[in-house]
């Protein structure tokens, strides 16, 4: 049977044999019972064949003891190290060296950046600004086991009423990083997981479903691809729209891009893993991360002319920072007098719009926009759809022209069948 306090408190009275007894609570658990009435709880385990045991605590019943809670959450941590085939007696020297001093609330929101997000999120310096904006001034100093809801709750509600989105957002990312830190052995106050956005003032945001073009009107996006062939445009921004435009890619995957991306011999943009949002999800099911788009025939001379124009890795020409370039696109539709607010990413919905109107099937619309395919086929479909998707953007190109009113161009216009 499964340990209980009230059994655990009944040892600490001790027993009359000459051996320690080991009583077991199950999933590994046990605890050692002395004679004298010493408790200490026991993760056994195998690994690489052999049968050990490590020692997690001792219960003495007091605050200075380690409870059957915390001690079950121990074993669960080891049972984690055993998966990810790391040694657990290793695993709590380690966790035990990192807790020489205390933890406090900067170091913990740290800790899961450099040893998680860093490499797993494409967002890790956006993280880091926000806490550095919404945290880490006013309780960064605290520790992380001391710090209770009221605390978190003063904290985000300084901004939240002028940033509700936001702080909802905010929210996610440390309780995710906290719970990285329970996992990997910290001892964090769990109020933290308690608090909902009700709880700090936020607000989640509202799904958008902007489009530039519809059933009856392509005037909005007629009106941007004349605009970006005028030339009254800083070239940078001038040069991202038009690829935006022509791909449906996301705006970072252009920010980022480096001139290695393009391979003009076999027309190929090779969108690699770290620029990909997707790319764990896409990894975690044997997947490269990589997004491949071909490149039309009719946008080679414009990608030369970067390559050639550029005195530096980066084939706009500079690596401008995620904020600038949000903002300078999200003033756009105000340039442009239209009615309602769109943003650069609307322009990926107008793309896949613009396909389906076109009867590209839904599955190349998906591949073209990087995104992760879902359920079973995302598992064993690995294919890219090289020739599906140069089709679809040969058609797209034509679509284009026809809306620049460069018919002469124009090969053939009509639906993909």
């Amino acid at each position: 049977m499964a340990l209980s306090d009230s059994k655990l408190k009944g040892m600490l009275k001790g027993h009359s044999d000459t051996k320690p007894r080991k009583v077991a609570d199950g999933e590994g658990l046990s605890v050692l019972w002395r004679a004298s009435g010493k408790v200490s709880f026991v993760f056994r385990y195998r690994i690489a064949g052999k049968a050990k045991n490590v020692s997690l605590g001792e219960y003495n019943g007091q605050e200075t003891g380690l409870t059957l809670k915390n001690a079950r959450v121990k074993a669960q941590q080891c049972k984690g190290w055993l998966n990810e085939g790391h040694d657990p007696a290793i695993q709590l020297k380690i966790v035990k060296d990192d807790r020489l001093s205390p933890l406090t609330v900067a170091d913990a929101l740290d800790y899961w950046l450099v040893k998680y997000a860093d490499e797993k999120r494409v967002n890790a310096k956006k993280h880091k600004q926000q806490f550095e904006k919404w945290i880490i001034p006013h309780i960064g100093r605290l520790p992380i086991n001391g710090i209770s809801k009221h605390h978190w709750i003063d904290c985000f509600e300084i901004r939240a009423k002028k940033y509700p989105v936001a702080a909802g957002y905010v929210l996610r990312n440390v309780q995710q990083a906290l719970k990285f830190c329970v996992k990997r052995g910290f001892e964090v106050n769990r109020d933290i997981f308690e608090l909902d956005y009700e709880a700090i003032g936020a607000s989640k945001q509202a799904k958008r479903s902007r489009r530039l073009v519809d059933d009856s009107s392509w005037d909005e996006f007629t009106q941007v691809v004349k605009w970006i062939d005028q030339g009254k445009i800083q070239p940078y921004y001038r040069n991202l729209l038009s690829l935006l435009i022509s791909f449906g890619c996301r705006t970072q995957e252009l920010r980022l891009s480096k001139i290695t991306e393009w391979d003009l011999e076999r027309m190929l943009w090779i969108v690699p893993p770290e620029h990909n949002k997707t790319r764990i999800k896409d990894q975690a099911k044997g997947q490269s991360g990589e997004i491949m788009r071909p490149i039309p025939a009719a946008l080679k001379p414009f990608i030369e002319s970067l390559i050639d124009s550029t005195s530096n890795e980066y084939l706009l020409g500079q690596l401008k920072q995620s904020p600038t370039v949000s903002s300078w696109g999200g003033k756009i539709w105000k340039l442009l007098e239209h009615k309602t607010k769109w943003l650069f990413h609307d322009l990926r919905r107008t793309f896949a719009t613009g396909l389906n109107d076109l009867g590209i099937a839904p599955h190349v619309v998906e591949s073209l926009l990087g995104h992760s395919i879902q359920g079973v086929a995302g598992i064993y479909n690995h294919s890219q759809y090289l020739p599906e998707k140069l089709k679809a953007l040969e058609l797209w190109q034509d679509r284009l022209a026809l809306l620049r009113g460069d018919t002469a161009n124009v090969l053939m216009l009509g639906r993909a069948g």
